[in-house]
């Protein structure tokens, strides 16, 4: 897809999913109640049982906030939330023990600790719990504070509802994708980050990531990429047999009908004011090779596409209806379709193009010559999905429930 979303998670998150599990834990009944204790307007929060675990995953090695010793209040549950104040600062607040005068020493004893390593702090009663909170900031502190003392939090945010309806059990981070160009910025390719970053900010409003995988949350608005994919049913990938051999990174957009995938894709470059350029591009495209790339696509029947970047180079592969033997190399005359069809993503250098069965490969000379394909890929491959997408050991697949699932090779 335009600047597919799996781009960023693939690169971006794959350090940030803790586990190769199959799926997420079902939903919980409520939010954690330490998310009470986020700002409104923090672009994420991740909830821990155990705040040694939080502390690993959410802060930099270096924090100032892991020097400290917290005793047995490590094994304790804690939220780390990511505040915007001119930079991502965290922001950590444990559960310190029950709000009554006979356990506060667990928390006296924290805000003592915290403050002879001259960390900011502040305590706080949340329910029946002692909640210490502490930032490497006094200014998040003092936003912390005055978003507790007025009864605001990260539960009150645009579409936060719609979080809590879908958030699991156990170890969660949410992420609010606003704030995708300061979250990810610094884990994206620089030649990446122009095209991804933004598309992204589109994808969805919020992101949850657990227990290998990620659910996507946003209103129902037809401009937000997920609800675009989400539209659309599971459809069979085959994208396994012809993986190149080598290949570093790969998207597949598996096709369960060419009109209904053309249909809820202009519908969604509608919804982004982009139709009216979309169509100028494929109308000069169509005038220059003598074929309106629409009318190819139907033609053709695509069932499938995808993108592979090989050692060799970065090679398009479309699956088709009708199946034809390879005749080897030759000119492609349709140069820049699939590129102009799915978007910008698919941006290989096609001036050739080959045929093997079902499929319909494009890319340079050079890559296409060198091409093997990797006959190992296709016996762990999804049937079925809306998109895949991933690195040499490490797949993210969109199901038919909606959930993006990581896949480990060493699993």
């Amino acid at each position: 897809m335009r600047k597919c979303v799996l781009l960023l998670m693939v690169l971006g998150l794959l350090p940030l999913i803790p586990s190769c599990g199959s799926g997420a834990p079902g939903p919980s009944a409520d939010a954690p109640e330490l998310f009470q204790a986020v700002p409104s307007d923090a672009l994420g929060a991740g909830y821990f049982s155990r705040l040694d675990h939080a502390l690993e995953r959410m802060t930099d090695s270096t924090s100032i906030l892991r020097t400290i010793d917290f005793g047995r209040l490590a094994r304790s549950k804690a939220v780390v939330a990511l505040c915007d104040v001119s930079s991502i600062v965290p922001l950590v607040a444990i559960e310190a023990g029950k709000a009554s005068p006979d356990t506060s020493a667990a928390a006296a004893a924290l805000l003592a600790l915290a403050d002879s390593a001259r960390v900011p702090c502040l305590h706080f009663t949340i329910g029946e719990h002692n909640i210490v909170l502490l930032s490497p900031s006094e200014t998040v502190i003092t936003v912390a504070g005055r978003h507790l003392l007025s009864g605001s939090s990260i539960l009150d945010a645009p579409d936060f509802d719609k979080v809590s309806e879908v958030l699991p059990g156990g170890d969660v981070i949410v992420y609010r994708n606003r704030g995708a160009h300061k979250l990810f910025g610094n884990r994206i390719d620089a030649g990446l980050r122009a095209s991804v970053i933004p598309f992204l900010r589109d994808a969805s409003e919020w992101m949850i990531v657990s227990d290998g995988s990620i659910v996507t949350v946003q209103p129902d608005a037809e401009k937000y990429f997920s609800n675009f994919c989400s539209s659309l049913p599971a459809a069979p990938s085959k994208f396994g047999d012809v993986l190149p051999e080598g290949t570093m990174f790969y998207i597949d957009v598996p096709v369960s009908g060419t009109e209904e995938f053309r249909d809820a894709y202009e519908l969604w470059l509608d919804a982004r004011v982009a139709l009216e350029s979309y169509n100028a591009r494929l109308s000069r495209l169509g005038k220059a090779c003598g074929k309106d790339p629409r009318i190819w696509e139907k033609e053709l029947d695509v069932r499938e596409v995808a993108v592979a970047d090989y050692p060799f180079g970065k090679v398009n592969f479309l699956r088709v209806k009708n199946k034809e033997s390879n005749k080897g190399v030759t000119v492609n005359p349709w140069t820049g379709y699939v590129r102009a069809l799915y978007g910008d993503a698919f941006n290989p250098a096609d001036s050739c193009v080959m045929r093997s069965g079902n499929w319909i490969i494009s890319g340079s000379r050079k890559a296409l010559d060198s091409l093997s394909f990797n006959a190992a890929a296709s016996r762990d491959w999804p049937a079925k999905a809306k998109a895949v997408a991933g690195l040499p050991a490490e797949r993210l697949v969109w199901n038919k429930d909606n959930i993006i699932n990581l896949w480990h090779s060493n699993r």
